[in-house]
């Protein structure tokens, strides 16, 4: 079956940095359905808050061929803006009471920043995308008129590759190739010139008479630094054309700027004073440079301006492939960063549209030229921030201000991907901080307390909520992968001792071999030991985890196309280790009441001492399975039938049917499975079918003993079954191949949440409850669709709704879905126990999901796969897992994984074909 047209579609993106743009551009295009990979130079994410002591051997960065030093970090370093606004909008940047190694201040020094980025990074399980100490060497379209991207790089050991990609995002930032003043005489001039790319501490300049050239952030810094320590520090500033003093430090003075150098060592400002001085510091900013960036000329950096760029992130005539986060300068950064992720993001999955190449350059050229009529240099093209507190900018008249407004471009950008723009509070503390006194702006703010608590109330709604998931199988599993990623915090029930649910399997069966007695002791498994999936494997596994065979495997793993459910338990396990779950899981631990405490919930556990827990949950999601709970066939004359009776959830090997003649009810997946296994060691085997007609009666291939009837009509004491076809057989056992119930013991909703006839209800789209979501949610109760595909999709959108990414329907218009939904299968008749079957429904309903949460849709070859594969079950049950005619699709899905890295390569049978 082929999806319907859905322009939302994944793509494999290269992040070139792993500083506070790269690992906010990884998150965002990870969200919206992107294959992301991250090369970072360094061992570690940070980008230019990496500290170190070294320097480069080149003071001022000249030399081509030197040594680089990529840290621009001075010891001495605080933000130049409250923590409160620097920070991502849903992780804010608030002091960590509860460690002592921490920086409390609300101007924190550079590590303070560093471990916040740490923090982001392990939160949001960055890490896991980024290939550390690996080096660019070049970016350049892959082919003529191609699509695609070369990424060349080079590791540590030295070792070079290249890799493939539909995108590449820049984020290497612009703090490593100094920019130099031009100062007439320089040449000349018998002092120390250092650029503070170089600068550390100011120990160097004990008792010096130092020029500081620029009194922008670094500038005011580092002078402030060396006053410590020199005799006298003179700032060069282009704003004051006076000569003054600082407040606090004797020694410092505020010069305009300088006029020229001589060979005595005098320095000579434009207002007549001369100074002789020991060293000059050069805090004159930097150039944007990608050196490893070929792109034909397309885009180029002169005098400072990248471009052309659109809105500074998109180059027109290779968008949307190419892009760069975090250009434009004086604005609040890491807020910038993640607003133009979650653009870019957006607009490689298709959800948002980029004007065409002409419309996009009118837009660049006609910036240009207003740039320009206002008498603005080039290499302020990237300036963001409003000119009146600029001083650069004195001349411009108030009206022209907006052309410049960081405001109006986040407001822009924000309506662009339908995300919430900058906050009030936010913006007023960063025009607050930008009007400051240098001297003692960091420990004596005067911003109104209000806008303080005006943020911390927002901080507030970002809270990580603590969610509570029921059961540690496959729906599970990434349910607690994708709260994490959503930063919500997660904590998983698992009654078994391991991860697995469903699928850990167990010789051991209930005594009761029906599961009636509700006394019973219940085994949780219903794996019987010949099972093998359905489903070919590269359509069951998770999106971005396909379940294929991988390098390394040992010898005892099944690389069959459709394996045994071991092979099934060892990918949720190798899944539940890649990503690092099971640190989230209490084994051994059964819930044993979930009900409303208010607006949260509370959860009653009980450990394997016996022990009894009660916790509160903001949310709770229910992922324990529903294959538990037996439904037994209703057959006519059955109480005083003389046989045996067991139900498939007690069925393992079929030993103990040697010689005899066994009827089993079903013929779906356990039905046909069981009836064949028996066939090995009983005398007959005579499956009863409801959906066949009632004269059915055929003997089947592949086996002399195995016979299919219609439904059994009634049975009698005498031992004799007979069928709706008229036939009679006398059978020693019945095996009911007859499904599940689902069933919720623990869970107590006041009558919210009721099951009829197998129908969990109300359910908005079968996961929400309207009156209790979103918290209380439910992964994976439809059934015949791709399950592990489905759990995934669900999961997403749960972990979305809770955080207030996506936002669900009002309760009443969801009730007004469930119902039409409820009354458009009672017009077609189907029974309410088929009430999550989703059948042929099934693509657009996943469809359907991916579209609230902005992923792609599901791939062709998937939903094709799994259509061929039930076509197959149902044609050829005794041959259609070793027996196939779709090689194309196998061809097609490895090639996506490929193409996603997901996989290193293609395996070899695959390429020899």
């Amino acid at each position: 079956m082929t999806p319907p047209p859905n322009s939302i579609s994944s793509r494999n993106v290269a992040v070139i940095g792993a500083g506070a743009a790269g690992l906010v551009a990884a998150r965002e295009l990870r969200r919206e359905g992107h294959t992301v990979t991250a090369y970072e130079r360094q061992k570690q994410v940070g980008g230019l808050w990496v500290y170190t002591p070294n320097v480069e051997p080149d003071s001022l960065s000249i030399d081509p061929d030197r040594t680089i030093v990529h840290s621009s970090i001075y010891q001495s370093l605080r933000t130049n803006l409250p923590r409160e606004c620097m920070g991502y909008s849903d992780f804010p940047f608030v002091t960590r009471p509860d460690d002592e190694s921490r920086d409390p201040r609300r101007y924190p020094d550079h590590r303070e920043v560093m471990r916040y980025l740490q923090d982001f990074a392990k939160e949001f399980e960055i890490e896991e995308m980024i290939r550390f100490e690996t080096e660019i060497l070049r970016v350049e379209p892959a082919a003529e008129n191609s699509r695609e991207w070369r990424v060349q790089f080079r590791s540590s050991n030295g070792v070079s590759g290249e890799d493939i990609f539909d995108a590449v995002v820049v984020c290497n930032g612009h703090f490593t190739e100094p920019r130099l003043a031009h100062i007439p005489g320089i040449e000349s001039w018998r002092g120390k010139q250092i650029h503070s790319h170089n600068y550390r501490v100011p120990d160097p300049f004990k008792d010096q008479v130092v020029i500081v050239i620029g009194n922008q952030s670094s500038g005011s810094d580092i002078s402030r630094d060396i006053a410590t320590l020199a005799k006298e520090v003179h700032i060069a500033a282009k704003s004051d054309a006076y000569e003054k003093e600082s407040s606090i430090y004797s020694n410092l003075h505020i010069h305009p700027t300088i006029d020229r150098v001589y060979s005595d060592g005098s320095v000579v400002f434009q207002d007549g004073k001369v100074v002789f001085a020991d060293a000059i510091v050069h805090c004159t900013g930097y150039k944007y440079c990608f050196p490893f960036l070929e792109t034909d000329g397309y885009v180029t950096v002169e005098d400072n301006r990248v471009g052309p760029l659109y809105k500074h992130v998109f180059p027109p005539a290779l968008a949307p492939g190419l892009s760069f986060i975090g250009l434009p300068s004086m604005a609040l950064q890491f807020f910038m960063f993640e607003i133009q992720s979650k653009w870019v993001a957006s607009v490689l999955s298709g959800r948002v549209k980029l004007p065409s190449e002409d419309k996009m350059m009118e837009d660049v050229i006609a910036f240009y030229a207003k740039l320009k009529s206002l008498g603005i240099p080039k290499r302020f093209t990237h300036f963001l921030t409003d000119p009146q507190w600029t001083p650069m900018f004195e001349k411009l008249k108030p009206h022209e201000a907006v052309l410049i407004s960081q405001t109006e471009y986040f407001n822009w950008i924000a309506e662009q991907c339908g995300c919430s723009s900058i906050e009030r509070w936010r913006e007023e503390q960063y025009n607050i901080a930008i009007k400051k006194d240098e001297d003692t702006f960091r420990d004596d703010w005067d911003d109104d307390d209000q806008l303080i608590e005006e943020a911390y109330r927002d901080f507030a709604k970002f809270k990580p909520t603590k969610v509570a998931v029921i059961g540690a199988g496959a729906a599970g599993l990434v349910a607690a992968r994708e709260l994490r990623r959503e930063n919500h915090s997660v904590v998983v029930f698992e009654r078994d001792s391991k991860v697995g649910g469903l699928w850990v399997y167990t010789p051991n069966s209930e005594p009761d071999p029906l599961s009636l007695d509700p006394n019973r002791t219940i085994v949780h498994s219903s794996v019987y030991d010949s099972l093998r999936t359905n489903l070919p494997r590269e359509c069951m596994g998770y999106r971005d985890f396909p379940f294929v065979p991988r390098p390394g495997d040992d010898e005892s793993r099944d690389q069959r196309r459709y394996p045994s459910h071991r092979e099934v338990l060892a990918y949720l396990e190798d899944f539940a280790r890649e990503f690092k779950l099971v640190e989230m899981v209490r084994f051994k631990t059964e819930v044993v009441l979930v009900e409303p405490e208010g607006q949260k919930w509370k959860v009653q556990s009980k450990n394997s001492d016996g022990i009894s827990k009660d916790e509160i949950f903001d949310a709770v999601v229910v992922c324990n399975g529903h294959y538990t709970e037996p439904r037994v066939a209703h057959v006519p004359g059955i109480d005083s039938w003389p046989g045996k009776q067991i139900h498939s959830h007690n069925y393992r090997v079929p030993d103990q049917f040697k010689d005899q003649v066994v009827v089993v009810i079903g013929n779906f997946a356990s039905g046909a499975d069981i009836s064949r296994d028996i066939t090995g060691v009983a005398k007959e085997v005579h499956i009863a079918s409801r959906s066949n007609p009632s004269k059915t009666y055929s003997k089947l291939p592949g086996s002399n003993n195995l016979w299919l009837h219609s439904m059994i009509e009634s049975v009698h004491e005498d031992g004799s079954i007979v069928f709706q076809n008229g036939k009679v057989v006398q059978a020693d056992t019945i095996v009911h191949c007859t499904g599940y119930k689902y069933h919720f013991p623990f869970l107590n909703t006041n009558g919210y949440i009721t099951v009829e006839d197998n129908c969990v209800g109300p359910l908005y789209k079968h996961v929400f409850p309207p009156a209790l979501a979103p918290g209380l949610s439910f992964i994976g109760l439809p059934w015949m669709t791709l399950q592990f595909f489905m759990f995934e999709l669900q999961s997403k959108w749960v972990a979305a709704a809770l955080s207030g990414r996506v936002t669900l329907p009002s309760e009443d218009k969801m009730m007004e879905d469930v119902t039409a939904y409820y009354a458009k299968r009672e017009a077609y008749g189907q029974p309410k126990r088929y009430t999550h079957r989703l059948g042929g429904g099934q693509v657009e309903y996943l469809n359907w999901i991916a579209e609230q949460i902005g992923a792609p849709p599901g791939e062709q070859w998937r939903y094709q796969e799994i259509d061929g594969g039930y076509y197959r079950l149902a044609t050829q049950s005794d041959t259609f897992r070793d027996k196939w005619d779709d090689d194309h699709l196998i061809v097609e899905a490895y090639e996506d994984f490929l193409r996603q890295k997901l996989i290193s390569s293609l395996p070899s049978q695959l390429l020899e074909s």
